[in-house]
């Protein structure tokens, strides 16, 4: 016994509109017009993503918490306190050299001279 065929196990019918087709008299019929369905009404408009606009309030968006190693904080020096008896020590090797070498020159220079290349140094110790 042959089973007959539902509508569910029937093939699909093909997008393209039917052929006209010839009825028993010979003449060709009338072609079916598509039947359209009225378009729905949209009740909300459509609406596209902007970035510009925030996500709704229900949808929640999290940013991922990176865990970074924190950066070291920088390492705080005293300030070089210049004495008195430091600039004066060196003030004393700059002239015994400068006597030795024949250079001309005073004890104000040689102090100008001391200050500025302890200055130089603890400048330099602070980087």
């Amino acid at each position: 016994m042959a089973k007959k065929k539902s509508d569910t196990e029937k093939k699909p019918k093909d997008s393209k509109p039917p052929k006209a087709e010839k009825k028993a008299s010979g003449k060709p019929a009338s072609p079916q017009k598509a039947k359209i369905a009225p378009a729905k009404k949209m009740t909300e408009p459509m609406v596209t993503p902007d970035a510009a606009t925030p996500p709704p309030a229900h949808v929640s968006i999290e940013k991922p918490k990176l865990s970074l190693p924190k950066k070291p904080s920088p390492i705080k020096r005293p300030a070089v306190v210049l004495t008195t008896e430091d600039i004066a020590l060196r003030a004393y090797f700059i002239a015994e050299r400068r006597n030795r070498m024949g250079w001309p020159g005073d004890e104000t220079s040689d102090w100008v001279e001391a200050e500025r290349q302890l200055q130089a140094e603890a400048a330099k110790k602070q980087r």
